[in-house]
Order: C-alpha cells, then structure tokens, then sequence
C-alpha cells in the first residue's frame, strides 16, 4: 500500500450506489483501498477485520438502524476516532437529522458531486490526521494517545489495569523469514488483542499500538485474567502458521542472537506485563511504565508465553500465568 492510499469502507445496501461513490474518488487518480458492507452486522465485522481510515453510510441503510449504527461506532473505545460521513436523500433529510443526537462528523447530499465528495473525504482524513495519531501498520492508536488515556484514568482516580504486550524473540523471526511476514504476525497480534478487549462490552478499556511488536491496553481489573489468558490462548495456536513447516515441527528456528551468535529460537511466545492501581496508587504515566519495565524483565525470564501482574502493595504477592 502506497503512502496515499487510505481505507474507505462504504456502509450501504445498493450496489450500484457503492460503485459510483469508487468511480467518484478514483478521478482525478484517487488512491483508495475500497471495502463495503450491505448491513450494519457486517459493517462492524469489516471495520474490526481490516480497520478503515474514513466510512462513508448511506442513509438509506436498513430504515433508521444508521442512527444506530453511528452510535456504535463512535461510542467504541478502540475505534471511535474514525470519521463517519453521512450521505442523505434530500434537503429534507437534513433539516429533519436532530445532529446533537447522530453523532456523524460530516455529511454529503444525494445527488453526490464528484468534487465535493473528493473534497469532503480528504478534509475528514486530513482533520482525523491532525488530531488523532495512528499507528500505519495495525490501525491502532499510537504513543500520543496513549499516554493520553492511561494519564487521564490516572487523573480520574477510576481502578485499572494495564497489560503491556511484548513478543519474544521477535527479531530471530524477522532475521529468518523477512519484515513482510513480521509485518503480518503483528497485524495478527494486533486483531487478537483488540477483539479480546472488545468482547467484554465495557466502554472504559483501550488498545494502542506502542510501535513494532510492542503494544498496550487498559481495561477493568477484574477483567483481566480472562483478556491474558484468552490473548494467550489464541496466539499460541495461530503463530505456529507463520513458520514454514519444517520449522514449526521442529519447534525452533536456526538465528543469530543480538551477540551475533548462533542459536536455536524456539516459535514466538507472547509476554504480557500487568500494572494495576488496585492495590497502589499510581500518580502519573512514568511511573506506571517503571513497574511495566521491571514486570517485563520477569516474564520474559519464563519460557513460553506467560502475563504476570504486579500486585506489590496487596498483602499477598501472587503472580498469575499459563
């Protein structure tokens, strides 16, 4: 993907509809990467599988369920910045919408003019690009914001927990077999850790992506051993995939070590180090990413994929693992 190519995800129920919005966008050499959905069950699946940077919904869609639909999306905790651009029926649809109620960030009138919906799309990515910042590879959020949700819990005084995820030995494995397929294992880890997350249904959680195989996310604590163990459970049996299968057999990969060494990899465990405030008080970022580093150097010491929390300041020390 080119570096002006963007994901556009088109929700309507016409096909002939979602070819002329791509025709429209393509003049004048657009650069897009298209995916549609004819319902809003599978617009959640698409943006959730293959994260857009703007959608476009057709009013149209399914009776009122596109009010429905909006909420939805802006109300997730993971993908709640994407722009929504409305396109309506008709001068009355817009003066009829109550917008303090829908809450879309921009909106197009039927008959659609190519140029303006050009101009309409790229002013949403290039507002969304301004204030929000995103990882190129996964989609997820990046270092500005998260440490701009985990200071504001801080700041809240709200009980939370959270996990930073690590892959071991992540470099033997893009040595051996090249970045384009690292570049895939973190895509892959990416959408388990977000799914796990988005399945409790809790609006106060979070996932960023810190940058190569490094990410975060930050949920209730009583949540927690379900998301870690659920994490663990499903990378363990997919990232056996990413090895040629003489490898995988194997169960290691022949690799130099950052000594510069020969030695034998073992596939890639995933590591979660845990911080919560449940048992002490956590005042500010730094702090919370010193206990993460000492929690990191602890589980990366275990063989496998393992999470451990650190749970100093509770009367009883326990360390909790697969």
């Amino acid at each position: 993907m080119t570096q002006e190519e963007k994901r556009l995800l088109i929700i309507d129920n016409d096909p002939s509809s979602v070819d002329g919005i791509k025709q429209f966008l393509e003049q004048n050499g657009g650069h897009f990467i298209f995916n549609s959905a004819e319902s809003s069950l599978h617009a959640l699946d698409a943006i959730y599988s293959a994260p857009p940077d703007i959608i476009l919904i057709n009013q149209s869609l399914e009776g009122e369920t596109w009010k429905d639909l909006c909420r939805t999306i802006k109300a997730d905790t993971i993908f709640g910045y994407l722009p929504i651009v409305l396109i309506l029926q008709s001068d009355e649809h817009v003066l009829a919408i109550h917008w303090e109620d829908i809450p879309a960030d921009d909106y197009l009138k039927r008959p659609l003019d190519p140029k303006e919906l050009r101009t309409r799309v790229s002013l949403n990515l290039t507002r969304t690009a301004r204030v929000r910042d995103i990882n190129p590879l996964t989609r997820l959020p990046g270092n500005y914001t998260i440490v701009k949700e985990i200071q504001e819990r801080i700041d809240s005084g709200s009980l939370f927990a959270i996990g930073y995820v690590d892959l071991d030995n992540f470099k033997s494995f893009n040595d051996r077999y090249g970045f384009l397929r690292g570049d895939e294992v973190i895509k892959m880890t990416a959408r388990l850790v977000t799914n796990s997350v988005r399945k409790l249904h809790t609006p106060d959680t979070f996932v960023g992506h810190i940058g190569g195989d490094d990410f975060v996310f930050v949920i209730p604590p009583d949540r927690l051993d379900d998301v870690c163990q659920e994490v663990i459970r499903n990378f363990d049996l997919i990232v056996g995939d990413f090895y040629d299968e003489g490898d995988r057999m194997r169960g290691y990969i022949d690799s130099v070590n950052r000594k510069g060494h020969k030695e034998q990899f073992p596939i890639v465990p995933i590591s979660i180090a845990v911080v919560t405030n449940e048992y002490r008080p956590i005042k500010h970022i730094g702090e919370a990413s010193s206990l993460a580093a000492e929690v990191k150097n602890r589980v990366k010491s275990m063989q496998g994929s393992n999470y451990v929390k650190d749970l100093r300041g509770s009367k009883t020390k326990l360390t909790s693992n697969l």
